[in-house]
């Protein structure tokens, strides 16, 4: 009799630690402890039954994590997330048609639930039906504000629909109601920059919201390459430099992506002349040598998919304790020569304005060039 006592403690404590660590695994995110779980699922409650198969959901095993949430749903479990997570994985596996059904049941029971809705929107977005995902992103924007997304959507397909001041004023709205903890928040700040920057040409701002973004994101240095951008343009040239400073260390320590590393260069400023564009590119390691290299200028064709003509800036010898110590210089794309300007910089300092002015005077044709040389043969 005892002995019989002492097993049915022994099952009862089973059970109790079973429970138990399933809800303590849930809730540490263990999936990869808790998918193994999968060979006790007759004994499995249907609420840990939900959990192995947010697990596996997790795991990206979203026909795993259907079968579970299937099982949880025939225990008797209804309620709306385990129909959102099923539309969300099937949603996932491009069964669109089944993952609106499942989601739909999950707003019947949660209608107020600004995710579940913003799903729906989602899915009609993954589709290719903007207009009818813009409906239901703007639907959920009026429901209790308890997830933000949709506020960001919002903005991105009137962006996508080219209604740029529309757009723009709705991401200044998203970047209140984003949480800071959904990935899109730091893409509001850099969509803000990009609107600000080529939209309303209001630099200081572009650079404000790119400078937001960085502080979120601070290794996405293609944000910083944008702020310099800003800066620049907005003639905060002091803080440009700064900017440039915390790239140049960045890449001093290999962080920067593969390509940059690889060229030495990054790009930090950009002017139109005549509807075309000259882009600005910065050396990260200072000229030491003759012919060395500080900035390049690329004209770009007006179609944009092509560099017309390619300004440097050279490290030359300085004769003279005022003479130039680096020049402007073109390389000739038809023939590959070499071309000078009577125009330099007597220090490592080059403004980049002063930069964008004399390339100007050279293109509109009011400077003429010193010296040019035919490319070495052999």
């Amino acid at each position: 009799m005892q002995k019989i006592a002492t097993i049915i403690l022994t099952f009862l404590l089973y059970s109790f630690t079973q429970a138990q660590t399933v809800t303590e695994l849930y809730q540490n995110k263990n999936f990869p402890e808790l998918v193994k779980l999968e060979k006790n699922a007759t004994k499995l409650t249907p609420d840990e039954l939900y959990m192995v198969g947010f697990a596996f959901f997790q795991l990206e095993n979203d026909n795993k994590a259907i079968e579970f949430y299937n099982k949880a749903i025939q225990k008797g479990l209804d309620n709306g997330s385990v129909y959102f997570y099923k539309g969300l994985s099937l949603c996932y596996l491009k069964r669109y048609d089944e993952a609106l059904i499942e989601i739909d049941i999950a707003l019947k029971k949660e209608p107020t639930n600004q995710e579940f809705l913003s799903q729906k929107g989602q899915i009609y977005r993954y589709q290719g039906k903007e207009d009818i995902a813009l409906e239901f992103f703007e639907e959920a924007t009026k429901l209790p504000n308890t997830f933000g997304e949709p506020f960001f959507w919002v903005a991105y397909i009137y962006h996508g629909k080219q209604e740029f001041q529309k757009a723009l004023n709705l991401y200044y709205v998203a970047a209140e109601k984003v949480a800071p903890q959904n990935s899109y928040y730091g893409t509001t700040f850099e969509s803000i920059g990009q609107l600000e920057y080529t939209f309303t040409k209001d630099y200081a701002k572009s650079a404000k919201a790119y400078a937001q973004a960085i502080a979120i994101d601070p290794d996405n240095y293609e944000l910083h390459y944008k702020l310099m951008k800003s800066l620049n343009a907005a003639k905060e040239y002091v803080k440009a430099e700064n900017a440039f400073l915390v790239v140049k260390k960045a890449f001093e320590e290999g962080k920067l992506p593969q390509t940059d590393m690889e060229i030495k260069t990054v790009p930090v400023a950009e002017f139109q002349w005549n509807g075309q564009t000259a882009s600005i590119t910065r050396s990260l390691i200072d000229p030491k040598e003759t012919l060395d290299i500080s900035y390049k200028v690329f004209l770009l064709t007006k179609e944009g998919d092509k560099v017309e003509r390619r300004f440097v800036v050279e490290k030359t010898v300085q004769v003279e304790k005022n003479g130039a110590k680096h020049l402007l210089c073109e390389q000739d794309k038809k023939t590959g020569g070499h071309i000078t300007y009577p125009y330099g910089w007597s220090t490592d300092k080059i403004q980049l304005d002063d930069l964008e002015d004399v390339v100007k005077l050279i293109l509109d044709g009011k400077m003429k060039y010193a010296a040019k040389s035919a490319p070495n043969k052999k």
